[in-house]
C-alpha cells in the first residue's frame, strides 16, 4: 500500500505539472491600460503621434485642452494640434480625457506610448475609427494617416496594434485564445492524469493482493503441501 501511496503522489505531481503547463500554454497576459502606436516612414521631423478619433455628439471624452498632457509634451492649446478639427476629428491627447502620453522611443522607427484612463476595448468601442497624426517637438502636424476602422471587442483581454507607415494606417486586434480553451485544455490533461492515478493505484493494489495471498498460502503451508503431493 506504501507504493500505491508513492505512486499516487508521484502522479498526483505530474497532475499539477500538467495542469500549469496546459494553462501556460494559452495565457493571454495583455495590458489593456497602455496602448503603443509604431510609425515607419515618418515625415522628417517627427518627435511624437498622436491618436485622432472622431468626436461623437455630449462625448463624455470631449475636452477643451488636456493641460497634463500639454505639459508633457511642450504644447499649448494655440498649436496646430490642439486646434485640429477636419472631419470632426480630434487629438486624443489634447482635446480628450481618456490618455496619457508616456513617451516616444525613437529608433529605426518611432513607438509611441499611450497610458490609458479606461480600457483599450471600453475606448475603442467607443470612438470606432481613427487616424494618426505626426507632429514635431512644437505640435505642429508634418502628415496625417489615412481612417483606418476598429474592430469592437465585447470579450477577452483584446490586444490592438495600431501602425502607420507613411500614409497608410493598420488596427488590428486580437482576443486570444478563447476561454473555453483555458477551462478544457487543463480539464482534459487533468483528467487524463486521474484516469492514470486511478489505473497505476489499481495495478498497484492487485499485486499487493496477491503478494499477500502467497505469502498466506506459504505460512499455511499450502506450497509445501502441493510438493509433497507432487
Amino acid at each position: 500500500m506504501k507504493r500505491a501511496v508513492k505512486a499516487f503522489i508521484a502522479v498526483y505531481f505530474t497532475v499539477i505539472m500538467c495542469f500549469m503547463g496546459g494553462t501556460n500554454a494559452f495565457a493571454w497576459d495583455v495590458d489593456t491600460l497602455h496602448q503603443n502606436i509604431t510609425l515607419k516612414n515618418a515625415p522628417e521631423g517627427t518627435a511624437f503621434a498622436d491618436i485622432l478619433v472622431k468626436d461623437k455628439k455630449n462625448d463624455k471624452y470631449v475636452i477643451d485642452l488636456n493641460e497634463e498632457n500639454g505639459k508633457l509634451l511642450g504644447v499649448d492649446k494655440d498649436c496646430e494640434l490642439a486646434k485640429y478639427e477636419e472631419g470632426c476629428y480630434t487629438s486624443m491627447l489634447l482635446r480628450h480625457n481618456c490618455a496619457v502620453f508616456e513617451k516616444a522611443d525613437i529608433y529605426d522607427s518611432i513607438t509611441v506610448i499611450f497610458r490609458l484612463k479606461e480600457e483599450n476595448s471600453t475606448l475603442f468601442n467607443h470612438f470606432s475609427s481613427i487616424k494618426v497624426a505626426y507632429c514635431d517637438k512644437d505640435g505642429n502636424i508634418l502628415g496625417i494617416t489615412n481612417e483606418a476602422d476598429i474592430k469592437k471587442s465585447f470579450w477577452g483581454m483584446p490586444e490592438y496594434t495600431i501602425a502607420a507607415n507613411g500614409s497608410s494606417l493598420t488596427c488590428d486586434v486580437n482576443n486570444g485564445p478563447p476561454y473555453f480553451m483555458l477551462v478544457l485544455v487543463p480539464a482534459v490533461l487533468t483528467g487524463l492524469a486521474v484516469i492514470t492515478i486511478a489505473v497505476v493505484i489499481t495495478v498497484k493494489l492487485r499485486k499487493n493482493a496477491k503478494l499477500k495471498k502467497s505469502i498466506k498460502r506459504i505460512q499455511s503451508g499450502e506450497i509445501d503441501n502441493e510438493r509433497k503431493e507432487q
